[in-house]
């Protein structure tokens, strides 16, 4: 964010009189005095492995993948392999680049045989081994110079004497750390070797395994470890084998752990089955699995700039690098999300979701980007947008974020059914409303603040060193952006009054912004204190954000305020600085740090300011030269065999980065949308038209091929007719889209169009050469999503994908309970939406059981009860899932237990728990809970359903 070296805030010495000179300098209404002269980055490095097959305008990923699927060797390890020891990040030593849905390295000491340094599960567990393997007799040294890091596994090599042992080392999708061990005795006699594997974390057991149990950090959960290895034998708390080679023969060996959790059966399933394996088999089925997800998932991309491409491709395992998805059971880390990063702070901070999110919908499943909102939207107690609690270390909450927008726009290229869109707008409507209530004191539709760690931009906010006090921001435009987000879902599910609604909020914090920010005397916008309303000279580039988000009218007035985009010594192509720079030389506080979260909201405001508001200060080679140096960052010092995203970068002499930080490969920011959107020019619609925007970087090709959109697979090739050179053979050259590999539209130059599905006409100014018609393209709301895991996280969220949707019968029921502890209510439990608050929960009851009643009125049937428990952890120890429950209905004259009752998980979980039986018609049901030890029960929700199918029992 960057976050690095927190400074007291400075009083100001500046005197007023220097003050007003310096703001006038910098916010000057006359034209900039020096262009942008910055010219674009060399990049050095080793020739960059090309696709190894020709193109095609069908899935490319996956003809990649069945090209080398009966191999070992894959493409994108080659692509992001990390060979010796020579990285100057040290990212190809220190850090294991193999890591599973939980389980990875957080710290790693590749010196030692096996997992060493700190292991963690979603978080470092205890800062100690997961396993290390000792070999004697002999001290085995680490060849540092035959070290060989790649995104799916890590070999390395060491050598005692004359026996050499080669190491490959991976984690599994599902939490399981393998090692195979090949053993080379190179001498002229045998020589016998003894291999002792021990885990602080399995230290009991008898025959080859040890076992034992672990908690994670804040006690999230709990797991089962086991460890094991190919003729091992437990002895003395470890595993020892006894190994004789002849000379000149290799031997073999494998140690294997599982990091077990309930919540992932697979974690079981595959500790076993990579138990039972040979090395080779291990070694295969893991590294086959590991890149096959990179085909089922990912766009290929293919570019005139190898370096450029290459940063997509480590932006993507980024990405996956740091990503959670341990389905922990309460409301903390139960969807699929990502962390800002794996290597660092490691939460899902709010400011840096939408960023994620903006990257994760071109994935081509929902699961991630749908994961990621979800995960917000159910822990933000039904209002603003916060941090996850799980970590409550970190920032804790933001308004510089704009989740609701960047998850409208996931919904517009996956789509989903409609009930999809009525959690993102229950959502989005409560984080506008609880921003503004939480942060607009005086009530102008605007927030204020006077601190700068909520910006994002820590002590880089220059802003709130020029005076003290609450000042009216731009970071308002985000507000604005989530309102209408909202209105758009609430449209797309026909409720007409809400989006009315949050359309009307919308306009409201529109005019404010233009009203109430507008400096008339600068012709710019300026944050301002609310004290007095003083604008405030002094800037970041967060000012700008309303542009960005299109809040700004379109006029020559307004526009008058990117001119400062056209002088490096206001703002900078690069370094991507949040600081006006000219402010920030008359603040002299704060840091001056640069990082991907900055190069993002310049994308951001070029991406709008290029099509929305024309001008000259901004244009197509300065967007063309922040790619350029985007990925320059990425790289030390420019070199592509050394790609590191470290969280910020600081000291740039003109020529280079002095300093990196310590936090490697940081999912901070987020630019693969950018090629996507910008550069091969695809806009999100509610519609289902295809509409192409681009802007032109001069590229003379370009391909994005096999995003999902709406249930179908779209392609986009730009092959630029004027050179004469065909560079994507059986493709006819121009602007073209294809649907499930097959052409519908071409347009003969790189310019707007869209094209609709329904009658294949093109609107455009360029020439049209081909179009057609092609059924079954889909809007947002046409689509079903069908995915098993797309369904489970939906269902934990409360969603009914059910079609035609059914109708929860708790809704609108008069409810009560045995009892109903302080801060919580029984309304809490038949709201709609299984947020972690409001709820009702049995705190401070003296019962051992405790009952949730739902009244309908008049006897109902229904056969199926959806159950969503609290789970208070890590914040306190109050509320559990029951030790067991029963779903009870009134008969008349007594409570009894419904039939035949089938519950899925089968023992009380945190968050969701589904029960279905044959139908029963009643008045009255209830929940009927046995309190976990030391702890009561609650209910973030209750849905009841007759899903049908079978007759009532009365």
């Amino acid at each position: 964010m960057p976050h690095p070296r927190w400074k007291s805030r400075l009083a100001i010495a500046l005197t007023t009189a220097l003050t007003a000179s310096v703001a006038a300098v910098a916010t000057s209404a006359s034209p900039a005095a020096a262009a942008q002269t910055i010219g674009y980055p060399t990049f050095t490095g080793p020739a960059i492995p090309a696709a190894p097959v020709g193109y095609t305008t069908g899935n490319m990923m996956q003809t990649i993948y069945n090209a080398e699927s009966g191999g070992t060797d894959f493409w994108i390890d080659r692509l992001l392999a990390r060979s010796g020891g020579s990285d100057p990040a040290d990212a190809d030593g220190a850090i294991l680049m193999t890591r599973g849905r939980a389980l990875f390295m957080k710290t790693y000491d590749p010196s030692v045989l096996g997992f060493a340094g700190h292991v963690a599960y979603w978080e470092s567990i205890s800062d100690a081994n997961a396993y290390s393997i000792a070999a004697s007799p002999g001290t085995f040294t680490e060849q540092t110079s035959q070290r060989l890091q790649t995104p799916s596994y890590a070999k390395s090599v060491f050598n005692s004497g004359s026996v050499s042992i080669t190491q490959q080392k991976f984690i599994t999708n599902n939490n399981v750390a393998v090692t195979n061990l090949s053993i080379t005795n190179n001498g002229s006699a045998s020589t016998t070797l003894t291999l002792r594997a021990t885990s602080p974390y399995a230290t009991s057991g008898s025959g080859s395994e040890l076992t034992g149990s672990t908690g994670v950090k804040n006690s999230l959960t709990t797991l089962t470890t086991r460890l094991t290895g190919d003729g091992f034998a437990v002895s003395s708390g470890g595993l020892n084998r006894s190994i004789t080679i002849a000379a000149g023969a290799t031997a073999t060996a494998k140690v294997v752990m599982g990091f077990i959790a309930s919540e992932i059966p697979e974690s079981s399933t595959e500790y076993t089955a990579y138990a039972g394996y040979s090395n080779a088999t291990a070694f295969a089925t893991h590294v086959r699995a590991y890149n096959k997800w990179w085909a089922d998932n990912i766009p290929f991309f293919d570019s005139p700039e190898p370096a450029l491409t290459k940063n997509y491709y480590y932006r993507w395992w980024l990405m996956r690098f740091n990503n959670l998805d341990a389905n922990i059971p309460g409301q903390t880390y139960q969807f699929p999300t990502s962390v800002e990063g794996a290597l660092g702070y490691n939460n899902a901070i709010a400011l840096t979701q939408p960023m994620h999110i903006d990257d994760l919908k071109y994935l081509r499943t929902p699961l991630y980007a749908y994961g990621d909102w979800l995960s917000v939207g159910q822990v933000s107690k039904n209002g603003r947008f916060v941090d996850n609690p799980g970590d409550p270390e970190n920032w804790s909450n933001s308004y510089t974020q704009y989740i609701a927008e960047a998850a409208w726009k996931s919904y517009q290229i996956h789509g989903g059914q409609p009930a999809i869109a009525a959690n993102l707008a229950k959502y989005a409507e409560g984080d506008v409303k609880g921003q503004l209530a939480t942060y607009d004191s005086n009530n102008n539709k605007l927030i204020e603040y006077d601190w700068g760690a909520l910006t994002g931009n820590d002590a880089d906010a220059v802003s709130f060193n020029w005076r003290a006090g609450k000042m009216d921001r731009g970071e308002s435009a985000y507000q604005y952006s989530g309102a209408r987000a909202a209105a758009q879902a609430y449209a797309a599910v026909g409720n007409t009054a809400k989006a009315n609604e949050m359309n009307t909020l919308a306009d409201q914090i529109g005019a404010a912004i233009v009203n109430v920010l507008w400096n008339p005397s600068h012709n710019l916008f300026e944050n301002r204190m609310a004290s007095d309303g003083a604008f405030n000279p002094w800037k970041e580039i967060n000012i700008y954000y309303p542009f960005a988000v299109g809040a700004v009218p379109n006029t020559t007035q307004y526009k008058q305020a990117l001119r400062l985009f056209d002088d490096p010594a206001q703002y900078p192509i690069f370094p991507f600085y949040t600081a006006n720079q000219a402010d920030k030389a008359a603040s002299g506080t704060g840091s001056n740090n640069f990082s991907t979260i900055n190069s993002t909201v310049q994308f951001r405001l070029l991406s709008s300011a290029l099509r929305n508001y024309p001008t000259t200060y901004l244009t197509n080679d300065w967007y063309k030269k922040l790619l350029y140096w985007n990925a320059w960052a990425q790289y030390v010092g420019g070199n592509t065999a050394y790609p590191d995203a470290n969280e910020f970068w600081a000291n740039w002499n003109g020529s280079s980065i002095t300093y990196r930080s310590w936090i490697h490969h940081n999912i901070l920011g987020s630019s693969n949308w950018t090629v996507i959107e910008d550069v091969a020019g695809l806009r999100p619609r509610n519609d289902a038209k295809v509409e192409l925007s681009p802007i032109n970087i001069g590229w003379d090709h370009f391909t994005v091929n096999n995003l999902r959109y709406r249930n179908a697979d779209l392609t986009i090739v730009w092959d630029d007719p004027a050179d004469g050179v065909t560079r994507y053979p059986g493709v006819p050259q121009g602007y073209s889209i294809f649907i499930n590999g097959t052409r519908v539209a071409t347009v003969g130059s790189l310019v707007p169009f869209t094209w609709d599905p329904a009658t294949g006409t093109v609107t455009t100014t360029g020439s049209v050469t081909y179009s057609q018609a092609y059924s079954g393209l889909q809007a947002p709301t046409d689509v079903v999503q069908t995915d098993s895991r797309v369904l489970d996280i939906l269902a934990k969220a409360g969603v009914d994908t059910s079609t035609p949707a059914l109708t929860n019968l708790a809704s609108g029921a008069t409810v009560s309970a045995s009892y109903t502890g302080s801060g919580t209510s029984t309304g809490g439990a038949v709201d709609g939406f299984p947020t972690n608050e409001p709820y009702w929960g049995a705190g401070g009851s003296p019962n051992s059981q405790d009952w949730y009643e739902v009244n309908f009125g008049q006897a109902r049937t229904f056969n199926e009860v959806r159950l969503y428990f609290k789970d208070s952890r890590p914040a306190s120890a109050t509320y559990r899932p029951p030790s067991s429950y029963d779903i009870q209905y009134y008969n008349g004259s007594a409570w009894v237990s419904v039939g035949s009752q089938a519950k899925n998980p089968s023992a009380p979980r945190g968050n969701y728990n589904l029960v279905t039986f044959p139908a029963v018609s009643a008045q009255r049901v209830r929940v009927l809970a046995t309190n976990a030890s030391g702890a009561k029960t609650g209910l973030t929700e209750v849905k009841i359903y007759n899903r049908g199918g079978t007759q009532p029992r009365r």
